[in-house]
């Protein structure tokens, strides 16, 4: 909420919300419908961001088989309308909320496949590489790195080293640094739980 707030408000702040609820439920959760559901709850009920993805889940919940009926749903009741003023009823739009959908869009009909999460979410259009990439993140964290398909991890140690650009983080440093904070954070979370254990 507090780094969100930096830079985004309303829809585009609920997007990370809601992407960061699903990425932790993701190391708790196997069916990419319950990883969404989850993700819901961070985020408000009543917004637009919210209504979007629970039509996706229902759309999907009557046609768990056609991505393509159901992309065409999205664009005819929340693309037609949009006030995302450089991508109204254009080829490009870059709203959260559309780009939030494709996302969730990928999950649920990829059903569990790292190339078909990816393909879903970049055919989806609009934002197509922070929707692929989000997309695959989550899944990725359900599967484990282990049972990432190796074909999409084989390049990994060419560019681990490697500086992004603008920052003093390589890949590795960043995954190593994350863990960090990870851990730091379970540590914490456990001395919580045994603290109000204790006080029961």
């Amino acid at each position: 909420d507090r780094v969100g707030r930096v830079m985004n408000y309303g829809d585009g702040l609920y997007g990370g919300m809601l992407f960061g609820a699903m990425y932790a439920a993701a190391f708790f959760e196997t069916d990419p419908h319950r990883v969404v559901e989850q993700g819901l709850l961070a985020i408000p009920a009543e917004s637009g961001y919210a209504r979007v993805i629970r039509d996706v889940l229902a759309w999907h919940a009557q046609d768990p088989l056609d991505w393509r009926k159901t992309w065409r749903l999205v664009e005819e009741k929340w693309n037609r309308h949009d006030l995302c003023p450089d991508g109204a009823l254009v080829p490009f739009n870059i709203d959260a909320r559309v780009n939030g959908a494709y996302v969730v869009l990928g999950l649920l009909y990829g059903d569990g496949d790292f190339a078909k999460t990816l393909e879903i979410s970049t055919r989806s259009g609009q934002d197509s590489d922070c929707n692929p990439s989000s997309a695959a993140g989550i899944l990725g964290v359900m599967l484990g790195y282990e049972r990432i398909p190796e074909k999409w991890k084989s390049g990994l140690p060419a560019v681990a080293d490697t500086k992004f650009e603008f920052t003093s983080y390589s890949f590795g440093e960043i995954v190593a640094s994350t863990l960090k904070r990870a851990e730091k954070v379970i540590v914490a979370a456990e001395k919580l739980w045994l603290k109000n254990v204790n006080t029961f």
